[in-house]
């Protein structure tokens, strides 16, 4: 997360921070993050314990995240609204155009989770993008940050597919 927030800020024109959106954020580690680089986010998860933690922490260190408590699948994302779209370790394909929708135009998306590979097969495959599928989902937006990474994920072998992609000021 921190290289595609890098990628970003360094992107031309850089990406200002603004309102971003955290879905599916669990106890808040890239809502938090976001704050600390001067976003207002918007931390969405249906934990009530995780978002607890979040909020908990949020006030300790006087970060502008905004709790709430949602089902990412059904939670109604508003369009056009945040210039930072983020989800990471959480997939939904139906999401992929509400995603889409969310960004303001000039935002951008950053996107991570697991890879469907041969090298990993720990992953339950439904969970995991299949190659390509990143850049299908970015489909006509400049493509700042592209990886694929092997290691160890929450003490598994995966592999992860990360993106960032801003989406064009204006619709052409």
């Amino acid at each position: 997360m921190v290289d595609a927030l890098a990628a970003l800020a360094a992107a031309a024109p850089p990406l200002v921070a603004g309102r971003a959106l955290d879905l599916a954020c669990g106890r808040g580690r890239h809502a938090l993050l976001a704050a600390a680089h001067g976003w207002r986010v918007d931390a969405v998860d249906f934990s009530l314990p995780a978002l607890t933690a979040l909020r908990r922490e949020a006030s300790i260190r006087d970060a502008d995240v905004r709790c709430l408590a949602a089902d990412a699948r059904t939670w109604p994302m508003p369009m056009a609204t945040y210039a930072l779209v983020m989800v990471v370790s959480f997939l939904d394909r139906a999401l992929f155009p509400a995603l889409r929708a969310a960004v303001a135009p000039g935002g951008a998306l950053v996107y991570e989770t697991y890879l469907r590979t041969d090298d990993a097969p720990s992953v339950r495959p439904e969970l995991c993008l299949r190659p390509g599928e990143l850049e299908t989902l970015c489909q006509g937006w400049d493509v700042v940050l592209r990886r694929d990474e092997s290691g160890w994920h929450r003490g598994i072998p995966a592999v992860r597919a990360a993106i960032a992609a801003r989406r064009p000021p204006t619709a052409h």
